[in-house]
C-alpha cells in the first residue's frame, strides 16, 4: 500500500512535545520571532505534571532563601495556581493559607486547570498548537533535518522546519536523527488520584483542595519494586507492561477495601517513568559541579531535593545539543546530563528553564541563519538575561 505524504506549513522552529518543557520552548521561540509549531501526541499540554498528574511545582529556589530560576519555569509556577489552588507560601507570593511542609518556593497545583490555563497561554504567545499529532520521524538532508513527518485523523503529513526542539522526555527526535543517547533506570511508581470519606470530611471542614488533590503512591503489598527496575520506556511493550503493573497493584490493593469507602478519581494518562532516554551532548551535566560558572552558561539553577538544599548551579550551553544534528535542540529531562545530573534536572523547573533556553536559541539561530554550533552564545545569555532568566 502506498502511503501518500501530504506537505503542510513549513515553521522556523517546530518542539516536539507539549510537556512542560515544550511549551516553554514554544513560547520562548514565538516570543523571539520565530514562527513555531507545537506538536503533541495527546489532547493535553503539560505532561506529567498534569497528564501523569505529578502535580507538585518544585522548587524554583536553593532552600536557603536565594531564587535559583526565574523568565517562563517562574511564569508557569504563577500560572499553575492562577485559576485553581495553592500551597505557595507567603515569602514567595503566595496565599500562605494552608499548611506547608517547607518556605521553599513551590507548589501544589490543579493538573486540570493547569493544562487548560497551558492552551491560552500558548494562544497568548502566538504559537501554532496541534493536538492528537504523533511525530514519527524527522527527514533528514545530510546531517540536518528538513521537517517532522507527523501522523494524524488525516493521514501521514510532513511539516518543514528550520530548527527543531525534541521535548518528548524521550529524546524520540534526536535519537532516530541519529544523535547518541543514553537509557536510564528508573524506580517503578504509579499515583492516582483517591478520595475517601475521611478526605471529603476534612474537605468540607477545612477547605483545602490541596490536601483533598494530593496523589497518592499505589505501593505493592510487600513495597518491593525491584522487579520494576529494569523498565526504561523505549518500547510499547515495556510502557505496556508499566502500565499493567500499575493497574494489577491498585486493584490488589482495592480488593481488600470497601468498595463504598472511597473513589479513584484520577489514573494518570502515561507513564511515570523519571528517567526514559536523553541525549549525549557536546558535554555532560554530572550534578558536582555546584558553584561553577561556565563561560557557555546559560542560566542557573537548583537542587529540588531535601539533600540538596544550599546547591547552585549553571548550566552548559552544550548540553543541549549534538553537533551530529547542529539544528536540533534537546530539552527538559532529555538534554546531557548523567548520575546525580540526570536526577536533578529531570524535574518541571529546570524543563521550563532549558525549554526557554532552547527556544531562544532555536529562534536566534533562525534570526541569524546559524545553527546550534554557530550560534554566537554571548548574544543569547544577553537575550536570556533581558527575558529574566537567572545566572546566580
Amino acid at each position: 500500500m502506498d502511503i501518500k505524504l501530504t506537505q503542510k506549513t513549513a515553521y522556523d522552529v517546530i518542539v516536539v512535545g507539549g510537556g512542560i518543557a515544550g511549551v516553554a520552548a514554544a513560547v520562548a521561540a514565538s516570543r523571539n520571532g520565530a514562527k513555531t509549531l507545537l506538536l503533541e501526541k495527546t489532547c493535553m499540554l503539560g505532561g506529567l505534571a498534569t497528564l501523569g498528574i505529578i502535580n507538585w511545582y518544585e522548587p524554583l529556589c536553593d532552600g536557603e532563601g536565594k531564587q535559583m530560576i526565574a523568565g517562563i519555569a517562574e511564569e508557569l509556577l504563577h500560572l499553575s495556581i492562577k485559576y485553581g489552588f495553592e500551597s505557595l507560601p507567603k515569602h514567595w507570593g503566595g496565599k500562605g493559607i494552608y499548611p506547608i511542609r517547607h518556605e521553599r518556593y513551590a507548589t501544589r497545583f490543579s493538573p486540570n486547570i493547569f493544562a487548560s490555563a497551558l492552551v491560552n497561554y500558548l494562544e497568548q504567545n502566538n504559537v501554532s498548537l496541534l493536538f492528537d499529532t504523533l511525530a514519527t520521524y524527522p527527514v533528514m538532508e545530510n546531517d540536518r533535518i528538513t521537517g517532522i513527518v507527523v501522523e494524524t485523523v488525516a493521514g501521514s503529513e510532513l511539516y518543514p522546519a528550520k530548527m527543531v526542539i525534541d521535548a518528548t522526555g524521550n529524546a524520540t527526535i534526536c535519537h532516530r536523527a541519529g544523535v547518541p543517547t543514553e537509557v536510564g533506570d528508573n524506580v517503578f511508581s504509579y499515583l492516582v488520584l483517591e478520595l475517601n470519606k475521611e478526605d471529603v470530611d476534612e474537605l468540607s471542614q477545612t477547605g483545602n483542595f490541596c490536601a483533598a488533590r494530593e496523589c497518592r503512591y499505589v505501593r505493592s503489598k510487600d513495597g518491593s519494586y525491584e522487579k520494576y527496575k529494569d523498565l526504561h520506556g523505549v518500547t510499547a511493550e515495556d510502557v505496556t507492561q508499566y502500565m499493567t503493573w500499575g493497574a494489577n497493584v491498585l486493584i490488589d490493593r482495592l480488593k481488600t477495601e470497601d468498595k463504598e469507602s472511597r473513589e479513584i478519581m484520577t489514573l494518570p494518562g502515561m507513564p511515570q517513568y523519571r528517567k526514559i532516554r536523553r541525549i549525549i551532548g557536546e558535554s555532560e551535566f554530572l550534578g558536582n559541579e555546584d558553584g561553577v560558572k561556565p563561560e557557555n552558561s546559560v542560566g542557573s539553577f537548583n537542587d529540588f531535593r531535601k539533600s540538596g538544599l544550599g546547591r547552585r548551579f549553571q548550566l552548559p550551553y552544550t548540553t543541549l545539543y549534538n553537533k551530529m544534528v547542529p539544528n536540533l535542540y534537546a530539552a527538559g529531562r532529555i538534554i546531557s546530563a548523567t548520575g546525580t545530573g540526570w536526577e536533578i534536572t529531570r524535574v518541571i523547573p529546570v524543563a521550563a528553564f532549558t525549554g526557554e533556553v532552547t527556544g531562544t536559541a532555536a529562534a536566534l539561530c533562525v534570526k541569524n541563519g546559524t545553527d546550534a554550533t554557530t550560534l554566537n552564545v554571548k548574544e543569547l545569555q544577553n537575550t536570556l538575561k533581558a527575558a529574566g532568566v537567572l545566572f546566580e
